[in-house]
């Protein structure tokens, strides 16, 4: 069974497929996700210049490994979103990064979101990772209590004040005690 076999599954008769997918096919929902989650972060609208430039770095950074990009698929439907990094530490060790994380409104609470999780798990394991990390909004608890439900710990340590003066919180995700 390969990689992307392994991440198919079905909750509520809906199957979710998480699959690699191309920036410019899905723009329209990419856009929109990050015009949501910006707006919920940071409490202000983003900028064209901000997406422009965010959507010239997705496609220069994430061209080189095709499954850095994912959307999460209910039927062909994307109703998910996660780009995911790999990240080196001075001591040359790696860890897993997601970049950006986005279930559209009306497909949270349906396994989504845990969906992308798992798959992110999964992925990060195929590479010899053992952990994997993103920020959130101190103003979005909604997700601070989704990502703490599917098992990332907050690290307080690496809490940083992010744009507008706006506190983003380091999540965490241990693959090895997660399974």
């Amino acid at each position: 069974m390969d990689f992307f076999e392994k991440c198919n599954f079905t909750t509520q008769n809906s199957e979710i497929v998480v699959a690699p997918i191309d920036v410019d096919s899905f723009l329209d929902f990419v856009v929109a996700a990050h015009r949501e989650t910006f707006n919920i972060t940071f409490r202000s609208d983003i900028t064209d210049e901000f997406l422009d430039k965010e959507f010239a770095r997705m496609r220069a950074d994430y061209s080189n490994d095709e499954n850095s990009v994912v959307g999460a698929f209910v039927g062909n439907d994307i109703v998910g979103l996660a780009v995911l990094e790999t990240r080196s530490r001075a001591d040359d060790s790696h860890f897993g990064w997601i970049h950006f994380y986005y279930v559209a409104p009306q497909f949270r609470r349906y396994g989504v979101g845990s969906r992308l999780v798992r798959y992110s798990a999964e992925y990060y394991s195929t590479l010899g990772l053992t952990e994997f990390f993103l920020r959130t909004g101190e103003y979005n608890e909604a997700a601070q209590a989704f990502y703490h439900s599917v098992g990332f710990s907050h690290i307080p340590e690496g809490d940083k004040t992010g744009l507008n003066g706006v506190n983003e919180l380091l999540m965490k995700f241990d693959i090895v005690n997660s399974k």
